[in-house]
């Protein structure tokens, strides 16, 4: 698709997950028997349509993993996008094929979205800049949902300028409050590689030194845990059923293993007594209190987004739904929260790896995160672990 105007984007090619409304073409949705049951979009995304009114074009549809519902990249269309940074590796998900085209640089930016994780471990799995923004601060008018309490649209670049101009574009953003503490997760830094470690510290300081602020240490385990994982799951796994439990119901053989019992398990839930809904709601709530406490406004915290690499694609599907649940621990805090949280590649001199570090806002925080990156991406290639 051409631009249909000039711009600050001029020239920037897109690469767009295939959930995305295009007037006249017929989603994916990451499998062909959503494509067999649908018809055409009789619209364009608004989103996109901002886009290409200010210069960029469209260089492809991309793959995407089933319903948009996995981290790892495995379960979309035909052969799983390949990871040019590791090619022995799964790019992450659900967002694959946008971070495979920009990887290799097929295109500029990739276009997609983050429920649980999809923008930002593809981006970390691929060295890749990636941008989770506040809940509902860029509209998913004409983009196929999955759970609506948590769906956001977002993007990934190799380059942070062209990732800063994109979101000035979809979005109206606006400076919000300076920064005066980071904050650094201990306990949880325990549970990751030296590597992912070294790194996450690593951006801390150098966030902490660029801001003149507070550099702190907290114990963010117990919003970082499995229990925190199963609550979004559940709430997840809902409003999936709801938003698409007829078709899912007809279809459910067509499905992945994997993707078909996370299915199931919002069926049975969706099923339960609604005090059991009315109590994970009010967990959601308690839990979105308990990260205002913890990380104020004026706070952000580095976050791993991986244990370590991406899974192999030799990988078994036990070890596959280890690196899940393993990954979920660090994305659900800004999902569950509506938080932005941006991801930031780093190279480290002593492991040789490129490692994806999070780096989680306040709300609304999204054009404060760009400019603390921005502040420090020129020390990130001399940073070494």
């Amino acid at each position: 698709m051409a631009a249909t105007g000039t711009g600050k984007l001029d020239g920037l090619r897109l690469a767009v997950k295939d959930m995305f409304a295009i007037e006249g073409h017929v989603s994916s949705f990451g499998h062909p028997r959503w494509r067999q049951t649908h018809s055409p979009w009789k619209y364009t995304a608004p989103v996109l349509d901002r886009l290409l009114s200010a210069g960029a074009s469209v260089a492809g549809l991309a793959k995407l993993d089933q319903l948009a519902w996995s981290i790892v990249g495995n379960v979309g269309e035909g052969v799983a996008p390949l990871n040019s940074a590791y090619e022995q590796r799964f790019t992450g998900g659900s967002s694959s094929g946008p971070a495979s085209a920009v990887a290799a640089g097929l295109a500029d930016v990739g276009v997609g979205t983050d429920t649980g994780g999809s923008i930002r471990v593809p981006a970390a799995a691929c060295g890749l800049y990636g941008l989770r923004p506040t809940y509902a601060l860029i509209s998913t008018n004409g983009v196929l949902p999955l759970a609506p309490s948590f769906d956001t649209v977002g993007a990934l670049a190799r380059d942070l300028g062209a990732l800063q101009h994109v979101l000035e574009v979809m979005a109206d953003v606006h400076a919000g409050e300076p920064v005066r503490r980071v904050v650094v997760p201990a306990d949880v830094l325990a549970e990751v590689s030296e590597a992912t470690s070294d790194a996450v510290r690593l951006v801390a300081a150098a966030l902490a030194q660029s801001a003149g602020c507070e550099l702190a240490e907290r114990e963010l385990g117990t919003l970082c845990n499995g229990d925190v994982v199963d609550l979004f799951a559940r709430i997840q796994a809902r409003q999936v059923w709801t938003t698409h439990g007829p078709w899912l119901a007809a279809n459910m053989g067509a499905l992945s293993a994997d993707v078909a019992g996370r299915v199931r398990r919002g069926q049975d839930l969706s099923a339960m007594p609604a005090s059991d809904l009315l109590d994970d709601e009010g967990a959601w709530h308690a839990y979105t209190e308990a990260l205002g406490q913890v990380l104020p406004s004026e706070t952000v915290a580095v976050l791993p987004v991986m244990k370590d690499l991406p899974p192999l694609r030799t990988d078994s599907a036990a070890e596959l739904q280890e690196f899940r649940l393993s990954a979920l621990r660090f994305t659900t805090p800004a999902s569950l929260a509506g938080r932005p949280e941006l991801v930031i590649p780093v190279r480290t001199v002593a492991s040789g790896k490129r490692i994806g570090v999070g780096i989680l806002g306040p709300d609304g925080g999204d054009a404060e995160l760009m400019r603390l990156a921005a502040g420090i991406c020129p020390q990130l290639g001399a940073l070494s672990a």
